[in-house]
């Protein structure tokens, strides 16, 4: 562009008609270059955008993840709560036999208390449609069962294996010191609950119905153990 006004003087006029067909034929020489080289730069583009959209999705993908733990999490702790809650609640009268004197239990104790009373409360253990009208047997079992929802949510929910670990110990820990016989307190000792000479299950003073309930979980956090084993 610079060197044409002082190539201009020097330059033959006639030759000047071929500048045309040169630059033409340039042109169809470097439009197919300069073509490839533009869809190689759009190319480049389109592959740095999709790598930019790929972050900002795992970004997204990672706080949801972290949203979804943190729900779970808050969720088993909800239901947790509610289980010692109910299990705090729980109140009995209970007659000590040392001083004839009445007291009303409550929590851990009461539970206790309560299962070693129930074979002289006149009731057949067998007999269902009688136990669940003991305002006692309803609320064990509704502890059961929330134990059993806690136990489904901690094998559903998207929490890491420690936190479903400490999960699992901590509701162990709670059944077996709460509601579980004696004889689970140290499984070392092989200790058993007396056989039901009508039934011919060992389920000592414990209601059938609550004692099958027990089972069920039991086998329920076991089986959750043997993969960490």
């Amino acid at each position: 562009m610079f060197a044409t006004p002082v190539l201009f003087p020097i330059l033959n006029i006639k030759n000047l008609k071929n500048v045309g067909e040169i630059g033409a034929a340039f042109w169809e020489i470097a439009a197919p270059i300069a073509q490839l080289v533009g869809l190689i730069l759009l190319f480049l583009a389109f592959r740095e955008r999709r790598t930019a959209n790929n972050i900002v999705q795992m970004q997204v993908d990672a706080a949801e993840r972290r949203e979804m733990h943190a729900r779970s999490v808050k969720h088993l702790h909800e239901l947790y709560t509610i289980l010692g809650n109910n299990i705090s609640n729980f109140s009995y009268e209970s007659k000590f036999e040392t001083d004839g004197e009445v007291k009303i239990l409550s929590g851990k104790r009461a539970i206790r208390c309560f299962i070693d009373d129930v074979e002289n409360m006149n009731i057949d253990l067998h007999d269902n449609q009688l136990l669940l009208q003991k305002d006692g047997v309803r609320e064990i079992l509704s502890i059961l069962r929330i134990a059993e929802n806690i136990f489904e949510k901690i094998k559903e929910a998207n929490i890491e294996e420690t936190d479903r670990n400490f999960y699992l110990n901590i509701m162990k820990h709670e059944l077996i010191f709460s509601i579980f016989p004696y004889t689970d307190l140290d499984e070392s000792a092989n200790l058993k609950l007396e056989t039901c000479d009508e039934c011919n299950e060992p389920h000592g003073n414990y209601p059938p119905l609550i004692f099958d309930k027990m089972q069920l979980l039991k086998r329920h956090f076991l089986r959750e153990e043997l993969p960490a084993q």
